[in-house]
């Protein structure tokens, strides 16, 4: 191994100590409260708080198999069989002497606290991916794949806690280089390689190492684990991406199970997975499921980790759609509608993005009032007009895609706009409405049925909601209007007041 590499990698490794690494403040207190009830835990309770922290994975696994004193017990791969071997009271009393990322000399950099939590981020969620795909694939070692998922962003974590210097030319010469080329100019190596130089360094099992080679990739294991990572990566920039495709496809070879079926549970698990890490103070991948297709736009301070697999293109978001049929008609969820009316309000303080009250306000009128096809359409920046800017159940070819009209226009949307009030299209006033909307947007509507209404901040006009249950019928009804309207009023309330 050590001839193999070169002299700028043989010199970062040396920098970087995985028996040293601090875990993240919200781990250590959640294992510590924990405490009390020592006597009546499982070694697998314990392993899924680890397991949700990749600094904290490392650093037990690294110390199960680098102790002097371990037994002839052959390598431990899992958190749950280093907890297992350890014992649960010495355990707890390693846990207590760890240093904690936050209070670190690192941890006082806002830059290297957020470019931390963003790949906290990321490795949670590929994780989540892989363990779930690969114990649908009756893997009885799944937390080997989950464990693999964790480490693979290792190498990141660790330039930004030991070696700043490195981490910070990493990510400049990712933003203006393919990523192959930024690594072997900063670090004159592949990442991927450099990985694996460092677990075979400090020990840490081959199964683990295995999992992480990219010539392995054709193994079934190995492709549920790059397809998660994959995932991961990339759900992060929006999932409206062609490449996101290629690996839900794989996923549905391995598994045998239609593509569909894999899409539903990908992101099932991206919004499960972001309220796991709910205490993490960056955006998760769940936020961007209603966004539409389009450009991405640029992070000014990027400092993501590679993308999974050898490619040696820069990673631009796609603009194509992920081929997925339109959202049904939802039943109607009344503890959804009453969760997300709570969270719009309890974060009408300013702690929310415009992606994330936008995620929301789609999921609470989706999921919780049962419509199917939902558009959040905005001001323009030039003040002149009403664009979509987020969306849920719109498939690519539908032309409410391109929903769109002048502010203050003679219409019926743009009279809708005059003030803060709604709309409910039906058949008792179609006859009388219908001949007021524009031809276009006639033509993008359809014969359906819908709810609208328009958003004002103060006295401004800041958006509109529009809502139906698709083109199969109406299953409007005034309970569930008067629901959209208080639910738009309070979606309203909370866009006055945005997080910039």
């Amino acid at each position: 191994m050590a001839d193999a590499l070169s002299a700028d990698a043989r010199s970062i490794l040396q920098r970087l100590k995985p028996g040293e690494t601090p875990i993240f403040r919200y781990t250590k207190q959640a294992i510590l409260a924990l405490r009390p009830r020592a006597d009546s835990l499982s070694a697998k309770e314990l392993a899924r708080l680890v397991l949700a922290d990749p600094l904290a994975t490392l650093r037990i696994v690294y110390q199960s198999n680098n102790r002097t004193q371990r037994s002839l017990g052959g390598e431990i791969a899992t958190v749950e069989h280093a907890v297992l071997m350890q014992g649960i009271g010495p355990f707890f009393n390693e846990i207590a002497t760890l240093p904690v990322f936050e209070d670190s000399m690192a941890g006082r950099s806002a830059a290297t606290q957020a470019s931390l939590y963003r790949l906290l981020r990321i490795a949670q969620h590929a994780a989540w991916q892989a363990r779930d795909f690969v114990v649908q694939s009756a893997d009885t070692r799944a937390e080997e794949v989950e464990v693999a998922a964790l480490l693979y962003y290792v190498p990141d974590l660790l330039f930004w806690l030991q070696a700043p210097d490195v981490a910070r030319q990493l990510a400049r010469a990712r933003r203006g280089m393919s990523y192959a080329k930024a690594e072997e100019s900063v670090l004159g190596q592949p990442l991927g390689q450099l990985r694996l130089d460092m677990l075979q360094a400090w020990k840490v099992p081959e199964v683990i190492q295995g999992l992480l080679d990219p010539e392995l990739i054709e193994r079934p294991r190995q492709g549920v684990l790059w397809a998660a990572l994959n995932i991961a990566h990339r759900g992060r920039h929006g999932w409206w991406q062609e490449k996101l495709q290629e690996s839900y496809d794989e996923l549905a070879r391995v598994l045998g199970v239609p593509t569909a079926h894999v899409v539903a549970n990908a992101h099932i698990n991206a919004i499960k997975v972001a309220r796991y890490g709910r205490w993490i103070p960056s955006p998760p991948a769940a936020a961007w499921l209603p966004m539409l297709a389009g450009e991405w736009p640029p992070e000014p301070e990027d400092e993501e980790a590679e993308p999974p697999r050898a490619d040696t293109r820069t990673p631009t978001p796609d603009t194509g759609p992920v081929r997925t049929e339109a959202a049904a008609p939802a039943a109607t969820d009344n503890a959804v509608f009453r969760e997300t009316l709570s969270n719009i309000q309890a974060h009408a303080d300013g702690s929310y993005t415009l992606n994330q009250m936008s995620a929301q306000i789609l999921r609470g009128l989706h999921t919780g009032l049962g419509l199917s096809r939902i558009l959040f359409a905005m001001v323009t920046p030039d003040g002149r007009r009403i664009k979509i800017r987020f969306s849920l159940g719109i498939p690519a070819g539908d032309p409410l895609r391109h929903f769109e009209f002048e502010l203050g226009a003679k219409d019926l949307f743009g009279q809708l706009m005059s003030k803060p009030q709604g709309i409910w299209m039906q058949p008792d006033n179609r006859d009388r409405l219908w001949p007021m909307v524009a031809p276009a947007l006639r033509d993008m509507i359809g014969v359906a049925d819908f709810f609208a209404m328009s958003l004002y901040d103060g006295r401004r006009p800041s958006g509109l909601i529009y809502a139906d249950r698709g083109h199969a019928g109406s299953g409007l009804d005034a309970h569930a209007y008067t629901d959209f309207k208080m639910f738009c009023l309070q979606a309203a309330r909370g866009l006055a007041r945005l997080k910039s």
